[in-house]
């Protein structure tokens, strides 16, 4: 048996956890703000040409780079592989990539070969080629670096000070 009990009732210190839960509820804001950080962070990486983790793509084909339209890898006059969305999935999740239908051989690299024909044919450098398949290397461009989990977690801690100060409370 306990031989002495506290019991506080305080109105003030309710609401201010109820403020504080509320917020916890509405993850709305707080998924914004890590989709628009990590939407940012990964068109970074197309200025940069770079993967994550700070890793540098593989170059370009030196023939394909003599009749390049576009400044860097991945980038180009037509290509809007680099113009990266996010959206939320859920209330509780945020999604970061393209829509582009060619964004993910290009991120996770692969083999591609001709659906409907016994080839594939293209033209680079001046030449075409009548192939069976390429290979397309892999050129990382969606993910989360430790950097990028330093910033989400401040962005979450942010979010849940930002409601304790709401409910008047001291940090």
């Amino acid at each position: 048996m306990t031989a002495a009990a506290i019991v506080i009732d305080d109105s003030d210190i309710q609401e201010g956890l109820q403020r504080v839960l509320d917020a916890a509820g509405d993850l709305a804001p707080v998924l914004k703000n890590i989709g628009e950080y990590e939407a940012e962070e990964t068109k970074d990486r197309f200025r940069d040409q770079r993967d994550p983790d700070g890793q540098p793509w593989e170059p370009l084909n030196a023939l394909y780079k003599t009749t390049k339209k576009g400044p860097r890898i991945l980038t180009g006059q037509t290509r809007s592989l680099s113009e990266i969305v996010w959206q939320l999935a859920s209330q509780t999740s945020v999604e970061v990539g393209s829509n582009v239908v060619y964004a993910r051989i290009h991120n996770e690299g692969g083999i591609i070969k001709p659906k409907n024909a016994a080839a594939l044919v293209f033209s680079m450098g001046g030449q075409t080629f009548k192939v069976k398949s390429v290979r397309m290397p892999r050129r990382t461009f969606l993910g989360i670096n430790e950097e990028d989990r330093r910033e989400i977690e401040a962005i979450i801690r942010d979010h849940f000070e930002d409601a304790i100060g709401r409910t008047g409370g001291q940090e």
